[in-house]
């Protein structure tokens, strides 16, 4: 279980677009998740039951990615300009109903001294605005926080998937090592 030791948080602001990262679970949207799951771009996944997935996150560090909702400033009955835009809150200034989950990145992790990153995840909308390069980029401090790791693991796909991760997290293709160690895999058969 994810302890309070690991809760961290981001934030950036993107064409006006204001975004946090937290590894809080309490912001994570169930549905958002199994949508994404049930996406061709995560082939690998499907949707689960609430049950299987509060279980599943409950064992996970998961970063959520989120959009924060712009206030609606109240309305003025003086006819003067509008005040400048407000700088951007931060995550105390902000609701949890304020935030709209829009990707996630999530390690099977024991916080000491394994890491393995699966379902990253940017809902289309929001992808060509390096939201989901920052999104790795936060992975990457939760790695490097992480002092008595022996090793983090991910999945990527050949091609540009296995380059960005070699580029965003320093990561190798384990090929290097194949006189020292072998990479193992089952998948569940149908």
């Amino acid at each position: 279980m994810s302890s309070s030791t690991n809760l961290r948080t981001w934030q950036c602001t993107v064409d006006d677009c204001d975004y946090v990262v937290s590894t809080g679970p309490e912001h994570l949207s169930l549905d958002f998740i199994n949508n994404a799951f049930a996406t061709q771009e995560m082939y690998w996944a499907k949707p689960l039951s609430t049950d299987d997935m509060q279980h599943m996150l409950s064992n996970s560090l998961t970063l959520g990615l989120y959009i924060v909702a712009p206030r609606v400033p109240p309305a003025s009955n003086t006819s003067s300009p509008s005040s400048p835009r407000t700088p951007s809150p931060t995550l105390e200034d902000v609701n949890a109903q304020d935030l709209q989950q829009i990707g996630l990145a999530r390690f099977i992790t024991d916080n000491v001294t394994t890491a393995y990153l699966t379902d990253v995840f940017v809902a289309p909308d929001y992808r060509g605005k390096q939201l989901g390069k920052w999104l790795i980029a936060c992975c990457r401090e939760v790695i490097e926080g992480m002092p008595h790791l022996r090793r983090a693991l991910l999945m990527a796909s050949p091609g540009q998937g296995k380059l960005f991760y070699e580029r965003e997290l320093g990561m190798k293709d384990m090929e290097a090592e194949r006189h020292h160690v072998v990479c193992m895999s089952r998948r569940k058969y149908a």
